[in-house]
């Protein structure tokens, strides 16, 4: 991986993938837990078009989850969210009211395992501790929202590793009958071992159709290309071991999805500026080892007005 002079949100997870360095609720000591043949990726098409209807402005027909994260001390912060919710596709709602970016990423708890076990457990994550989806990066002061199924299960909310802060659980109830899946989206990303595939994206707010059709962990990472430099620069600055200096991405125009698990598929939303971007992905496989954008995971996305 290339030695990268870069800050904030780019930099995180050139430092950790997927990790969520945070302590259990009510808990004084703060942990790690773990994060979560390879094909040369393909260009994804241009983007574009028009949005016609935005499923997620209905109400969804399911449940719904609203998490809130605040400040609580100095850097730290601190996330809350409802003891229970009814499973199937909910709409999860996440309330930003701190003083900088948060994502929701939930983890499912399998089995009898306790939350201090799972924020404890080591790296290759363990088969019993499952990334599952969320609500993408938000700005301070502002809401974001998705619209996924969730298993029936115990599950934690987290941010992002290095970021000291308190987890919150809740509990996903069985639903009464059968769960619909998410509503289509004017935009979709399908995120495959090891490339994606893209269209529909436009200006400004996109509701997108996430899929993760591969049998490993993956999440959508925007970052804006600087003028003059194209994605083969890019893909030798991350391929290059000790490449310094301005890197070719724009890590504060960045936006970013949650992590889904293989076969998973939320709808989300995004804000993108019209230009050229990068789209990587950070993620670990489940057994560990590099970064899917060591693998080839890698594609230039034109947003055109």
């Amino acid at each position: 991986m290339a030695k990268l002079k870069v800050s904030g949100h780019l930099a995180a997870h050139l430092l950790v993938a997927v990790g969520v360095g945070l302590s259990a609720c009510g808990q004084e000591v703060e942990v790690s837990p773990a994060p979560p043949k390879v094909p040369r990726p393909q260009p994804a098409p241009a983007a574009g078009g028009t949005v016609k209807r935005d499923p997620l402005a209905r109400v969804a027909p399911g449940s719904r989850l609203t998490i809130t994260v605040r400040d609580d001390d100095g850097e730290k912060f601190r996330y809350s969210a409802p003891r229970s919710v009814r499973g199937g596709l909910v709409d999860i709602r996440l309330l930003n009211k701190s003083t900088a970016r948060r994502k929701a990423q939930l983890w499912r708890i399998v089995g009898d395992h306790t939350i201090q076990e799972a924020l404890r457990a080591p790296r290759p994550r363990p088969a019993w501790l499952q990334i599952a989806g969320g609500v993408s990066y938000t700005l301070p002061r502002q809401s974001g929202r998705s619209l996924q199924v969730l298993q029936p299960g115990r599950y934690y909310v987290a941010n992002e590793a290095g970021d000291p802060g308190i987890v919150a659980s809740f509990m996903v109830i069985a639903p009464a009958g059968h769960a619909p899946e998410p509503p289509g989206a004017p935009a979709r990303i399908e995120a495959r071992d090891y490339s994606f595939r893209v269209s529909g994206l436009r200006p400004g707010r996109n509701s997108i159709d996430l899929e993760n059709v591969g049998a490993q962990p993956h999440h959508a990472f925007f970052a804006p290309l600087r003028k003059g430099a194209d994605i083969g620069q890019v893909r030798r600055f991350f391929s290059e071991t000790n490449s310094i200096g301005v890197p070719p991405l724009d890590s504060e125009g960045s936006v970013e999805s949650a992590v889904l698990t293989g076969g998973e598929r939320q709808v989300l939303e995004l804000d993108l500026r019209p230009g050229r971007y990068a789209l990587v992905c950070f993620v670990t496989n489940n057994g560990g080892g590099p970064q899917h954008i060591e693998l080839g995971m890698i594609n230039e996305v034109r947003v055109r007005r």
